[in-house]
Protein backbone atom coordinates (compact mmCIF):
# COMPACT_ATOMS: atom_id res chain seq x y z
CA UNK A 1 0.00 0.00 0.00
CA UNK A 2 2.87 2.34 1.14
CA UNK A 3 4.18 1.68 -2.79
CA UNK A 4 1.14 2.25 -4.28
CA UNK A 5 0.58 5.62 -2.57
CA UNK A 6 4.30 6.79 -3.80
CA UNK A 7 3.07 6.27 -7.11
CA UNK A 8 -0.02 8.11 -6.68
CA UNK A 9 1.57 10.97 -5.23
CA UNK A 10 4.54 11.06 -8.15
CA UNK A 11 1.64 10.45 -10.73
CA UNK A 12 -0.05 13.93 -9.01
CA UNK A 13 3.67 15.98 -8.63
CA UNK A 14 3.63 15.08 -12.99
CA UNK A 15 -0.06 16.00 -13.90
CA UNK A 16 0.59 19.44 -11.20
CA UNK A 17 3.91 19.95 -13.33
CA UNK A 18 2.37 19.70 -17.05
CA UNK A 19 -0.69 21.48 -16.32
CA UNK A 20 2.20 24.64 -15.41
CA UNK A 21 4.03 24.19 -18.00
CA UNK A 22 0.51 24.65 -19.98
CA UNK A 23 -0.43 27.71 -18.51
CA UNK A 24 2.97 29.34 -18.97
CA UNK A 25 3.08 28.47 -23.12
CA UNK A 26 -0.20 29.67 -23.40
CA UNK A 27 0.38 33.17 -20.96
CA UNK A 28 3.56 33.42 -23.79
CA UNK A 29 1.67 33.16 -26.47
CA UNK A 30 -0.94 35.94 -25.06
CA UNK A 31 2.02 38.12 -24.14
CA UNK A 32 3.75 38.10 -27.50
CA UNK A 33 0.54 39.77 -29.28
CA UNK A 34 0.65 42.80 -26.67
CA UNK A 35 1.36 46.31 -28.09
CA UNK A 36 4.34 46.33 -25.38
CA UNK A 37 6.83 44.42 -28.07
CA UNK A 38 5.41 46.09 -31.44
CA UNK A 39 6.22 49.60 -32.85
CA UNK A 40 3.18 52.05 -32.36
CA UNK A 41 2.61 55.32 -33.41
CA UNK A 42 2.95 57.26 -30.47
CA UNK A 43 6.57 55.40 -30.60
CA UNK A 44 7.67 56.15 -33.79
CA UNK A 45 9.36 58.96 -35.38
CA UNK A 46 6.71 61.98 -37.23
CA UNK A 47 9.34 63.33 -39.11
CA UNK A 48 11.01 60.90 -41.69
CA UNK A 49 8.35 57.55 -42.10
CA UNK A 50 10.26 54.90 -40.30
CA UNK A 51 9.22 52.96 -37.51
CA UNK A 52 11.23 53.97 -34.28
CA UNK A 53 10.98 50.68 -32.68
CA UNK A 54 13.71 48.54 -34.22
CA UNK A 55 11.99 44.63 -33.56
CA UNK A 56 8.39 43.07 -32.72
CA UNK A 57 10.67 41.33 -29.92
CA UNK A 58 12.92 42.10 -27.10
CA UNK A 59 16.14 40.93 -28.29
CA UNK A 60 18.77 43.05 -27.62
CA UNK A 61 21.21 44.32 -30.59
CA UNK A 62 24.55 45.31 -30.84
CA UNK A 63 25.75 47.31 -33.80
CA UNK A 64 29.18 48.71 -34.82
CA UNK A 65 29.01 51.78 -37.13
CA UNK A 66 32.11 53.92 -38.24
CA UNK A 67 33.03 56.70 -40.21
CA UNK A 68 35.73 59.13 -40.82
CA UNK A 69 35.56 62.99 -40.43
CA UNK A 70 36.51 66.27 -38.32
CA UNK A 71 35.45 66.70 -34.26
CA UNK A 72 32.21 68.48 -35.54
CA UNK A 73 31.34 65.62 -37.45
CA UNK A 74 32.17 63.00 -34.96
CA UNK A 75 29.54 65.18 -32.53
CA UNK A 76 26.92 65.56 -34.75
CA UNK A 77 27.04 61.79 -35.48
CA UNK A 78 27.42 60.88 -31.95
CA UNK A 79 24.11 62.58 -31.38
CA UNK A 80 22.20 61.14 -33.94
CA UNK A 81 22.80 58.03 -32.59
CA UNK A 82 21.97 58.46 -29.37
CA UNK A 83 18.69 59.81 -30.68
CA UNK A 84 18.12 56.67 -32.30
CA UNK A 85 18.93 54.54 -29.49
CA UNK A 86 16.78 56.31 -27.35
CA UNK A 87 13.56 55.73 -29.62
CA UNK A 88 15.19 51.60 -29.78
CA UNK A 89 16.30 50.73 -26.38
CA UNK A 90 16.61 47.62 -27.67
CA UNK A 91 19.29 48.54 -29.74
CA UNK A 92 22.97 49.21 -28.81
CA UNK A 93 25.47 51.30 -31.52
CA UNK A 94 28.56 51.22 -30.83
CA UNK A 95 31.05 54.21 -32.44
CA UNK A 96 34.23 53.42 -34.48
CA UNK A 97 35.47 56.89 -35.71
CA UNK A 98 38.51 58.55 -37.03
CA UNK A 99 40.20 61.11 -39.22
CA UNK A 100 40.19 60.06 -43.08
CA UNK A 101 43.76 59.33 -42.90
CA UNK A 102 44.26 55.34 -42.87
CA UNK A 103 40.40 54.93 -42.15
CA UNK A 104 39.84 52.54 -45.27
CA UNK A 105 43.43 50.96 -44.81
CA UNK A 106 41.90 49.95 -41.17
CA UNK A 107 38.28 48.59 -42.94
CA UNK A 108 40.55 46.75 -45.92
CA UNK A 109 42.32 45.13 -42.58
CA UNK A 110 38.88 44.30 -40.96
CA UNK A 111 36.90 42.78 -43.87
CA UNK A 112 39.98 40.59 -44.43
CA UNK A 113 39.82 39.27 -40.61
CA UNK A 114 36.23 39.09 -40.90
CA UNK A 115 35.07 41.52 -38.44
CA UNK A 116 34.74 44.82 -39.82
CA UNK A 117 31.66 46.94 -38.29
CA UNK A 118 27.62 46.48 -39.59
CA UNK A 119 27.35 49.99 -40.91
CA UNK A 120 30.06 51.78 -42.62
CA UNK A 121 30.90 55.16 -44.77
CA UNK A 122 32.54 55.33 -47.68
CA UNK A 123 33.35 57.55 -50.05
CA UNK A 124 33.57 57.44 -53.99
CA UNK A 125 35.07 54.35 -53.86
CA UNK A 126 32.08 52.71 -52.67
CA UNK A 127 31.84 50.95 -56.31
CA UNK A 128 35.44 48.94 -55.36
CA UNK A 129 34.29 47.51 -51.87
CA UNK A 130 30.89 46.12 -53.65
CA UNK A 131 33.63 44.65 -56.45
CA UNK A 132 35.17 43.02 -53.47
CA UNK A 133 31.32 41.57 -52.11
CA UNK A 134 31.63 43.19 -48.74
CA UNK A 135 28.87 45.51 -48.83
CA UNK A 136 25.09 44.21 -47.96
CA UNK A 137 22.36 45.02 -50.92
CA UNK A 138 19.84 46.49 -49.51
CA UNK A 139 17.10 45.72 -52.30
CA UNK A 140 14.70 43.23 -49.98
CA UNK A 141 14.16 46.20 -47.40
CA UNK A 142 13.35 49.23 -49.79
CA UNK A 143 9.96 50.31 -49.61
CA UNK A 144 9.80 48.81 -46.21
CA UNK A 145 12.38 49.08 -43.41
CA UNK A 146 14.09 51.93 -46.20
CA UNK A 147 12.13 54.19 -47.34
CA UNK A 148 13.59 56.10 -50.47
CA UNK A 149 10.57 57.30 -52.00
CA UNK A 150 11.54 61.65 -51.33
CA UNK A 151 15.54 60.90 -52.65
CA UNK A 152 16.81 62.19 -55.31
CA UNK A 153 16.50 59.41 -58.07
CA UNK A 154 20.35 60.58 -59.42
CA UNK A 155 21.68 60.17 -55.67
CA UNK A 156 20.13 56.60 -55.01
CA UNK A 157 21.36 55.65 -58.81
CA UNK A 158 24.47 56.14 -57.74
CA UNK A 159 24.73 53.56 -55.14
CA UNK A 160 23.26 51.22 -57.35
CA UNK A 161 25.51 49.00 -59.20
CA UNK A 162 24.89 46.01 -61.51
CA UNK A 163 21.32 46.65 -60.71
CA UNK A 164 21.86 46.41 -56.74
CA UNK A 165 21.28 49.19 -54.32
CA UNK A 166 24.21 49.23 -52.18
CA UNK A 167 23.50 52.02 -49.74
CA UNK A 168 22.57 55.33 -49.02
CA UNK A 169 24.16 58.66 -50.06
CA UNK A 170 23.99 60.99 -47.65
CA UNK A 171 24.49 64.25 -49.20
CA UNK A 172 25.22 65.78 -52.44
CA UNK A 173 28.16 68.12 -52.94
CA UNK A 174 31.44 69.59 -55.31
CA UNK A 175 34.72 70.08 -55.00
CA UNK A 176 35.56 73.86 -54.05
CA UNK A 177 38.74 76.12 -53.48
CA UNK A 178 38.24 77.41 -49.76
CA UNK A 179 39.97 80.68 -49.86
CA UNK A 180 41.23 82.18 -46.73
CA UNK A 181 39.48 85.93 -47.03
CA UNK A 182 41.52 87.24 -44.05
CA UNK A 183 44.74 86.20 -45.44
CA UNK A 184 44.27 87.74 -48.68
CA UNK A 185 43.00 90.78 -46.95
CA UNK A 186 46.23 91.00 -44.93
CA UNK A 187 48.12 90.44 -47.98
CA UNK A 188 46.75 92.73 -50.00
CA UNK A 189 45.37 90.67 -52.82
CA UNK A 190 42.13 91.28 -54.45
CA UNK A 191 39.76 88.18 -53.93
CA UNK A 192 39.36 86.12 -56.77
CA UNK A 193 36.57 86.56 -59.47
CA UNK A 194 34.23 83.95 -59.80
CA UNK A 195 35.40 82.84 -62.99
CA UNK A 196 38.74 82.96 -62.06
CA UNK A 197 41.48 80.66 -64.17
CA UNK A 198 44.94 78.68 -63.29
CA UNK A 199 46.56 81.84 -64.27
CA UNK A 200 45.33 84.28 -62.22
CA UNK A 201 45.03 81.47 -59.28
CA UNK A 202 48.84 81.22 -59.58
CA UNK A 203 49.58 84.86 -59.68
CA UNK A 204 47.50 85.37 -56.42
CA UNK A 205 49.50 82.22 -54.37
CA UNK A 206 52.42 84.03 -55.60
CA UNK A 207 51.38 87.39 -53.75
CA UNK A 208 49.96 85.46 -50.82
CA UNK A 209 53.61 83.52 -50.15
CA UNK A 210 55.63 86.69 -50.97
CA UNK A 211 53.17 88.72 -48.73
CA UNK A 212 52.70 86.65 -45.44
CA UNK A 213 55.40 85.72 -43.74
CA UNK A 214 54.95 81.69 -42.94
CA UNK A 215 52.39 80.90 -44.99
CA UNK A 216 52.39 79.87 -48.56
CA UNK A 217 49.63 80.45 -51.46
CA UNK A 218 47.95 76.88 -51.89
CA UNK A 219 48.11 73.61 -50.88
CA UNK A 220 48.51 70.47 -53.58
CA UNK A 221 45.13 69.91 -54.88
CA UNK A 222 46.40 66.26 -55.28
CA UNK A 223 44.39 63.44 -57.00
CA UNK A 224 40.57 65.03 -56.50
CA UNK A 225 42.21 68.34 -58.02
CA UNK A 226 43.67 65.65 -60.98
CA UNK A 227 39.81 64.55 -61.64
CA UNK A 228 38.87 68.35 -61.69
CA UNK A 229 41.48 68.95 -64.07
CA UNK A 230 40.37 66.15 -66.56
CA UNK A 231 36.83 67.26 -66.20
CA UNK A 232 38.44 70.90 -67.58
CA UNK A 233 39.21 69.01 -70.76
CA UNK A 234 36.31 66.94 -71.39
CA UNK A 235 37.86 63.92 -70.02
CA UNK A 236 37.14 61.45 -67.42
CA UNK A 237 39.01 59.54 -64.96
CA UNK A 238 37.75 56.01 -65.93
CA UNK A 239 34.58 54.59 -67.97
CA UNK A 240 33.49 51.19 -68.05
CA UNK A 241 36.28 49.40 -66.74
CA UNK A 242 38.92 51.83 -68.79
CA UNK A 243 40.94 55.00 -68.00
CA UNK A 244 39.27 58.05 -69.58
CA UNK A 245 43.03 60.12 -69.80
CA UNK A 246 46.05 59.33 -71.08
CA UNK A 247 49.72 59.90 -69.73
CA UNK A 248 50.28 63.34 -71.46
CA UNK A 249 47.32 64.60 -69.00
CA UNK A 250 49.09 63.32 -66.04
CA UNK A 251 52.19 64.51 -67.44
CA UNK A 252 50.44 68.24 -67.64
CA UNK A 253 48.89 68.06 -64.30
CA UNK A 254 52.34 67.08 -62.43
CA UNK A 255 54.38 69.55 -64.89
CA UNK A 256 51.98 72.62 -63.71
CA UNK A 257 52.32 72.08 -60.01
CA UNK A 258 56.01 71.39 -60.57
CA UNK A 259 55.38 74.97 -61.91
CA UNK A 260 53.65 76.45 -58.73
CA UNK A 261 55.96 75.48 -56.55
CA UNK A 262 58.63 76.62 -58.56
CA UNK A 263 56.94 79.57 -58.88
CA UNK A 264 56.50 80.02 -55.04
CA UNK A 265 52.94 79.66 -55.20
CA UNK A 266 52.19 76.39 -53.45
CA UNK A 267 53.33 75.03 -50.29
CA UNK A 268 56.98 73.26 -49.64
CA UNK A 269 56.81 69.51 -50.22
CA UNK A 270 57.96 68.96 -46.40
CA UNK A 271 54.92 70.97 -44.98
CA UNK A 272 52.61 69.52 -47.67
CA UNK A 273 53.79 65.49 -47.03
CA UNK A 274 52.50 66.07 -43.75
CA UNK A 275 49.02 67.38 -44.63
CA UNK A 276 45.93 65.75 -43.90
CA UNK A 277 42.44 65.64 -44.55
CA UNK A 278 41.10 65.90 -40.92
CA UNK A 279 39.47 69.59 -41.24
CA UNK A 280 40.62 70.71 -37.86
CA UNK A 281 44.23 69.91 -38.48
CA UNK A 282 44.23 70.60 -42.47
CA UNK A 283 47.14 72.89 -43.99
CA UNK A 284 44.91 75.95 -44.32
CA UNK A 285 43.26 75.97 -40.74
CA UNK A 286 47.31 75.77 -39.33
CA UNK A 287 47.50 78.66 -40.98
CA UNK A 288 50.55 77.17 -43.35
CA UNK A 289 48.24 78.03 -46.83
CA UNK A 290 46.03 80.33 -47.94
CA UNK A 291 44.15 78.15 -50.31
CA UNK A 292 43.01 74.55 -50.08
CA UNK A 293 40.66 72.26 -52.59
CA UNK A 294 37.75 70.83 -50.09
CA UNK A 295 34.72 69.43 -50.16
CA UNK A 296 31.71 72.21 -50.06
CA UNK A 297 30.11 69.83 -47.51
CA UNK A 298 32.88 70.36 -45.32
CA UNK A 299 33.34 74.34 -45.51
CA UNK A 300 31.25 74.56 -42.13
CA UNK A 301 34.04 72.26 -40.23
CA UNK A 302 36.82 74.45 -41.48
CA UNK A 303 35.17 77.68 -40.85
CA UNK A 304 34.40 76.69 -37.28
CA UNK A 305 37.80 75.49 -36.66
CA UNK A 306 39.07 79.13 -36.94
CA UNK A 307 38.42 82.47 -36.52
CA UNK A 308 39.57 83.38 -40.10
CA UNK A 309 36.74 84.48 -42.28
CA UNK A 310 36.89 81.81 -45.54
CA UNK A 311 35.00 81.66 -48.42
CA UNK A 312 34.19 79.31 -50.88
CA UNK A 313 35.44 79.12 -54.70
CA UNK A 314 34.69 77.26 -58.30
CA UNK A 315 38.10 75.67 -59.02
CA UNK A 316 40.22 77.88 -61.74
CA UNK A 317 39.10 77.62 -65.19
CA UNK A 318 40.87 76.48 -67.99
CA UNK A 319 41.31 79.00 -69.83
CA UNK A 320 41.09 77.11 -73.30
CA UNK A 321 37.62 75.18 -72.73
CA UNK A 322 36.35 77.63 -70.06
CA UNK A 323 35.44 75.01 -67.84
CA UNK A 324 35.61 74.89 -64.41
CA UNK A 325 35.42 71.12 -63.91
CA UNK A 326 33.25 70.59 -60.91
CA UNK A 327 30.47 68.39 -60.38
CA UNK A 328 27.43 67.50 -58.32
CA UNK A 329 28.44 64.42 -57.00
CA UNK A 330 27.61 62.03 -53.87
CA UNK A 331 29.80 62.82 -51.08
CA UNK A 332 29.40 59.96 -48.74
CA UNK A 333 27.87 56.63 -48.86
CA UNK A 334 26.13 54.59 -45.78
CA UNK A 335 25.71 51.32 -46.13
CA UNK A 336 25.94 47.65 -44.12
CA UNK A 337 28.51 44.86 -44.35
CA UNK A 338 27.69 42.31 -45.93
CA UNK A 339 28.64 40.01 -43.07
CA UNK A 340 25.96 41.58 -40.31
CA UNK A 341 24.15 39.66 -38.38
CA UNK A 342 21.13 42.26 -38.14
CA UNK A 343 20.65 43.41 -42.25
CA UNK A 344 17.53 44.83 -41.74
CA UNK A 345 18.30 46.81 -38.59
CA UNK A 346 20.95 48.36 -40.57
CA UNK A 347 18.57 49.24 -43.67
CA UNK A 348 16.26 50.63 -40.38
CA UNK A 349 19.31 52.98 -39.08
CA UNK A 350 20.17 54.36 -42.60
CA UNK A 351 16.55 55.27 -43.45
CA UNK A 352 16.52 57.19 -39.81
CA UNK A 353 19.72 58.44 -40.73
CA UNK A 354 18.97 59.86 -44.11
CA UNK A 355 15.08 60.59 -43.54
CA UNK A 356 14.32 61.82 -39.83
CA UNK A 357 13.80 65.49 -39.48
CA UNK A 358 14.89 65.83 -36.26
CA UNK A 359 18.23 63.36 -36.76
CA UNK A 360 19.03 65.08 -40.06
CA UNK A 361 18.40 68.98 -38.48
CA UNK A 362 21.29 67.79 -35.85
CA UNK A 363 23.50 66.76 -38.98
CA UNK A 364 23.34 69.61 -40.86
CA UNK A 365 25.21 69.89 -44.23
CA UNK A 366 28.05 68.17 -42.82
CA UNK A 367 27.84 65.09 -44.66
CA UNK A 368 26.71 67.27 -48.24
CA UNK A 369 23.27 68.79 -49.26
CA UNK A 370 20.59 66.37 -48.10
CA UNK A 371 18.91 63.79 -50.91
CA UNK A 372 15.80 63.93 -49.20
CA UNK A 373 13.86 66.72 -50.98
CA UNK A 374 11.65 66.76 -47.53
CA UNK A 375 14.76 67.01 -45.33
CA UNK A 376 16.50 69.72 -47.65
CA UNK A 377 13.36 71.88 -47.71
CA UNK A 378 13.48 71.68 -43.81
CA UNK A 379 17.12 72.44 -43.92
CA UNK A 380 16.81 75.46 -46.09
CA UNK A 381 13.85 76.94 -44.57
CA UNK A 382 16.39 77.30 -40.85
CA UNK A 383 19.61 77.42 -42.83
CA UNK A 384 22.30 79.54 -40.90
CA UNK A 385 24.87 81.50 -42.34
CA UNK A 386 27.44 78.49 -43.17
CA UNK A 387 24.41 76.46 -44.95
CA UNK A 388 23.18 79.42 -46.72
CA UNK A 389 27.05 79.34 -48.42
CA UNK A 390 26.87 75.62 -48.96
CA UNK A 391 23.69 75.68 -50.48
CA UNK A 392 24.14 78.74 -52.93
CA UNK A 393 27.35 76.64 -54.35
CA UNK A 394 26.33 73.59 -54.59
CA UNK A 395 23.26 75.99 -56.92
CA UNK A 396 26.50 77.52 -58.35
CA UNK A 397 28.03 74.41 -59.54
CA UNK A 398 24.55 72.79 -60.99
CA UNK A 399 24.09 76.04 -62.84
CA UNK A 400 27.68 76.58 -64.09
CA UNK A 401 29.19 72.83 -64.74
CA UNK A 402 27.60 69.59 -66.24
CA UNK A 403 30.95 67.67 -65.53
CA UNK A 404 29.47 63.94 -64.63
CA UNK A 405 30.23 62.41 -61.15
CA UNK A 406 32.85 59.48 -61.96
CA UNK A 407 33.31 57.06 -59.26
CA UNK A 408 36.80 56.93 -58.00
CA UNK A 409 39.17 54.02 -59.82
CA UNK A 410 38.98 50.64 -59.16
CA UNK A 411 41.34 49.51 -56.61
CA UNK A 412 41.34 53.11 -54.57
CA UNK A 413 43.99 52.69 -52.50
CA UNK A 414 46.20 51.23 -54.48
CA UNK A 415 45.95 54.16 -57.16
CA UNK A 416 45.70 57.30 -54.68
CA UNK A 417 49.10 55.56 -52.97
CA UNK A 418 50.42 55.97 -56.80
CA UNK A 419 49.32 59.08 -57.69
CA UNK A 420 50.84 60.60 -54.20
CA UNK A 421 54.26 58.52 -54.07
CA UNK A 422 54.82 60.30 -57.97
CA UNK A 423 53.88 63.67 -57.28
CA UNK A 424 56.23 63.17 -53.92
CA UNK A 425 59.22 62.18 -56.03
CA UNK A 426 58.13 65.38 -58.59
CA UNK A 427 58.17 67.33 -55.60
CA UNK A 428 61.32 66.27 -53.34
CA UNK A 429 63.36 66.06 -56.53
CA UNK A 430 63.94 62.56 -56.95
CA UNK A 431 61.86 62.13 -60.12
CA UNK A 432 61.60 64.13 -62.99
CA UNK A 433 57.97 64.75 -64.16
CA UNK A 434 58.67 62.84 -67.23
CA UNK A 435 59.80 59.82 -65.48
CA UNK A 436 57.46 59.94 -62.06
CA UNK A 437 54.89 60.29 -64.90
CA UNK A 438 55.93 57.25 -66.67
CA UNK A 439 56.37 55.05 -63.88
CA UNK A 440 52.56 56.22 -62.73
CA UNK A 441 51.29 55.40 -66.03
CA UNK A 442 52.86 52.24 -66.29
CA UNK A 443 51.82 51.29 -62.40
CA UNK A 444 47.71 52.32 -62.76
CA UNK A 445 47.71 49.92 -66.02
CA UNK A 446 48.34 47.60 -64.48
CA UNK A 447 46.05 48.00 -61.47
CA UNK A 448 43.49 48.31 -63.96
CA UNK A 449 44.29 45.26 -65.22
CA UNK A 450 44.04 43.37 -62.12
CA UNK A 451 40.61 44.56 -61.50
CA UNK A 452 39.32 44.30 -64.84
CA UNK A 453 39.71 40.37 -64.28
Amino acid sequence: MKGVAILKKKWFVHVCVLLLVVVLAACSSSNNGTSENTPNASNSSNQGGTPSESSTTDEQIELRMTWWGGQERHDRTLEVIEMYEAKNPNVKIVAEYSGFDGYFDKLTTQFAAGNAPDIIQYGGNLNDFVARGVVLPLDEYVGGALDLSKHDQSMIDAATMDGKLYGVTLGSNGWGVLVNKTAFEQAGVPLPSPEWTWEEFEQAAIQITENVEGMYGTADFEEDGFGIFLAQRGKVVHENGKLGFNDQDVKDWFQMWDGFRNSGAAVIPEIQAAATQTPEQSLIVKGDVAMQLIASNQYGAYSNATEDQFALYLPPNNSDTGENGASLRPSQFLSGYAETEHPEEVAKFLAFFTNDLDATAVLGNDRGAPVNSEVRENLISNASEIDEVIFSYIQTVSQTSDAPYVPNLPGYNETQALFKRAAEKIAFGEASVEDATNEYWTEVQKVMEKYEQ
